[in-house]
């Protein structure tokens, strides 16, 4: 059976880094998708708060599974020179940091473009980050989100084919639930090109749920990767979006967003979380 091992988009417990830390060694998380640092985006940090960053999580025995950048999430008629600046910064920092994996996405349509033209350009784009990527080593992830070209399981298989493997997936089953696509047919489509995987649900409304209190198939999901990669290790990213976070605005409109549990704090909400997926795995 599969080894499914745990990371963490910690700055869903806390904008704090020093909280982040302590939340992920409450949790028995050892491993981080860096993504926020105390309220920013880790793509501004300083060289300096860069190995801040780094010593921090080697004093705890805290590994980087991977970088969750913001890479593709602009429309195609947004300043491309600038966004391929931006990757090279960011696997700078992945540089010092050790980590060679990135998320990504893969564009959004400018007002009023078809969708064949959409394709063209979010390919060629794509394109060229692979390729700067693959001059330094790093693995591109793409992650199916809402309205990007790779929103829906097939269109996501569209891009994989199209790359021959060279661009990988991060699947995100919620993000399927979330906009409404069958999230069953996600890991059966793509579990050729998958890297590693994010973990949310939504329940049919597209609100936000516990990890299998909605669609996204999640059980069915492990238990298929549990047969196929035997002896593997499987890296599940917690990403529970059960609470609104620091910097949640800047990676989805606040009313794409809509809960029907609470909780009290954001580190409940996680241990929610984590806790209902820990139990999916021990039941394989």
């Amino acid at each position: 059976m599969a080894k499914f091992v745990f990371s963490a988009f910690a700055d869903e417990i806390d904008a704090n880094f020093d909280k982040q830390i302590e939340g992920l060694k409450d949790l028995g998380i050892d491993m981080i998708e860096l993504r926020g640092v105390d309220g920013k985006s880790f793509i501004t940090l300083t060289d300096e708060e860069v190995y801040t960053v780094k010593s921090k999580l080697e004093s705890n025995n805290i590994g980087i599974s991977a970088l969750g950048t913001p890479i593709g999430k602009i429309n195609v008629d947004d300043d491309f020179e600038a966004h391929k600046k931006l990757l090279t910064r960011i696997m700078d920092i992945g540089d010092i940091l050790g980590c060679k994996v990135l998320r990504m996405f893969s564009f959004y349509p400018a007002e009023g473009m078809s969708d064949e033209e959409f394709k063209k350009i979010a390919f060629e784009y794509i394109g060229v980050l692979l390729d700067m990527a693959d001059e330094r080593g790093f693995i591109l992830c793409h992650e199916n989100e809402k309205d990007i070209f790779g929103c829906s399981p097939e269109r996501e298989l569209e891009l994989m084919q199209y790359f021959g493997g060279r661009l990988k997936a991060v699947l995100d089953p919620g993000n399927f639930a979330f906009c409404f696509e069958d999230a069953s047919k996600g890991y059966p489509l793509l579990k050729d090109y998958i890297h590693y995987f994010h973990i949310k649900d939504a329940d049919e409304s597209g609100a936000i749920v516990p990890p299998g209190k909605g669609v996204a198939c999640l059980e069915e999901t492990l238990k298929a990767v549990a047969a196929d990669r035997k002896d593997e290790t499987v890296i599940l990213t917690m990403e529970p979006h059960l609470m609104n976070f620091t910097g949640l605005s800047s990676l989805s409109k606040l009313d794409d967003i809509h809960h029907v549990y609470s909780f009290e704090t954001p580190f409940e909400a996680f241990k929610v979380a984590t806790e209902a997926v820990r139990a999916m795995v021990e039941k394989l």
